[in-house]
């Protein structure tokens, strides 16, 4: 496949492919997920350096700090277990940036679901549906992702939680967050 292809398919520009492929650039989160998208692989494809198996009793591990990194401008994704693909979970160790509601232009909705739980810091999670809260070290909240969301890191220092997406299309799930981060950051 050319990079022309690839950008075709990714909506991705052949210089920033060609940038990547040359690392002279490292892709973005939102990249990478549009990168998995346009090549119909699963996320976790592009980081394996393992043949793609059928899902059967399936493990894997990943040793603290050994996670696969995403920066983004609002948070800062460790992927874990990446050598597992066609997963439907997606676990995330995050670091939430400190934002300002105001920064965003919506909240966030995608199929699935999502569990956080809060390692250090403070996160305030606002919902479609709900009175927004704040969560501490220790806290725990599970969602329906369908229903409109934002998670900012509240007080004066970024926040970091353990975040788990669900989806019959993880891929989706992680785009969708990402798409809406990215447009939020604007």
């Amino acid at each position: 496949m050319t990079l022309k292809d690839v950008a075709l398919r990714s909506g991705l520009a052949v210089a920033t492919l060609s940038k990547i492929e040359n690392n002279r650039l490292s892709p973005t989160y939102e990249n990478i997920i549009r990168l998995a998208r346009g090549l119909d692989v699963d996320i976790a494809a592009l980081f394996s350096d393992q043949p793609h198996s059928p899902p059967r009793g399936r493990r894997s591990i990943t040793r603290r700090g050994k996670g696969k990194i995403f920066e983004t401008e609002t948070y800062d994704y460790e992927m874990l277990c990446t050598d597992v693909v066609g997963k439907r979970i997606i676990p995330l160790k995050a670091r939430i940036k400190r934002r300002e509601w105001k920064d965003f232009s919506s909240l966030i909705t995608h199929d699935g679901e999502e569990v956080i739980y809060v390692l250090a810091g403070r996160i305030r999670l606002i919902t479609e549906f709900y009175e927004e809260v704040v969560l501490e070290p220790g806290d725990c909240v599970y969602f329906d992702s369908t229903m409109g969301h934002v998670c900012l890191a509240h007080g004066l220092k970024d926040a970091e939680v353990f975040w788990v997406c669900s989806s019959s299309d993880a891929i989706n799930v992680v785009e969708s967050n990402s798409d809406a981060a990215r447009s939020q950051a604007k």
